[in-house]
């Protein structure tokens, strides 16, 4: 009965986050795809060059870039294990900018914080995994325990994760900002017009990321209790 509450409340708990928070998808592919602003930001630098003077102006001069070589990859990435940034395929795009300034920023961000969420966050997942595949087999019995342990564990990489991105997502505005001004391809009040238009999009989008690593996570933890569930009927 108390996975039942428990599940029933988890599931409460995202729908009534989601409804609050009132983030709508197409509003977000909406600001992406304004035609004007994406013709204009053609007028810059390809992505690589673009990804290695802003490294240059962050005084980054040792992380790798490269664009990946899938075409339907829309999602950027720094991989601090080979400090290395892979570039999506986000050319057409006047968000393209600020995407490559977020990645930029994080390859100069605290590295204790993002070595501890690239390690933290695969312990948590192979912990996950193992703690499923050893409740299905019937080894770990005290479900309630690993219900506990999970949720300390998801709200830990919750934590870190949401600060690594949160601050990535801010200070990318003001980066890419800068690099259009010191550029000179383009007016002033062009600048600030793609700029209005970062607000909108990070207004948005960094409250659709904490949601989607909350929601997430705790996804993985009712995934575990519903198994708990069955394993007690």
């Amino acid at each position: 009965m108390e996975y039942i509450i428990l599940i029933t409340i988890s599931i409460l708990i995202i729908i009534v986050l989601t409804l609050v928070i009132e983030i709508k998808i197409k509003n977000i592919k909406e600001i992406g795809e304004n035609k004007k602003l994406n013709e204009i930001v053609k007028k810059f630098p390809n992505n690589i060059d673009v990804c290695k003077e802003i490294l240059k102006k962050l005084g980054n001069d040792t992380t790798k870039v490269k664009e990946t070589i899938d075409k339907n990859a829309k999602s950027s990435l720094y991989i601090i294990a080979t400090d290395s940034i892979i570039i999506a395929n986000i050319k057409d795009s006047f968000t393209r900018i600020q995407t490559i300034a977020h990645e930029c920023i994080h390859s100069i961000q605290n590295k204790k914080i993002v070595w501890f969420n690239f390690v933290f966050t695969n312990i948590f997942l192979i912990y996950y995994i193992t703690t499923i595949v050893l409740t299905i087999m019937g080894i770990y019995t005290n479900y309630l325990l690993q219900i506990s342990i999970l949720l300390l564990l998801s709200s830990v990489q919750f934590m870190i994760r949401s600060f690594i991105e949160n601050e990535a997502m801010i200070k990318a505005k003001y980066v890419a900002k800068e690099y259009m001004e010191s550029n000179n391809l383009e007016k002033q009040e062009i600048i600030d017009e793609i700029i209005n238009e970062y607000d909108k999009l990070n207004d948005l989008g960094i409250k659709l990321v904490n949601l989607k690593l909350f929601v997430s996570n705790l996804f993985k933890i009712i995934i575990y209790m519903a198994i708990a569930l069955i394993k007690t009927v």
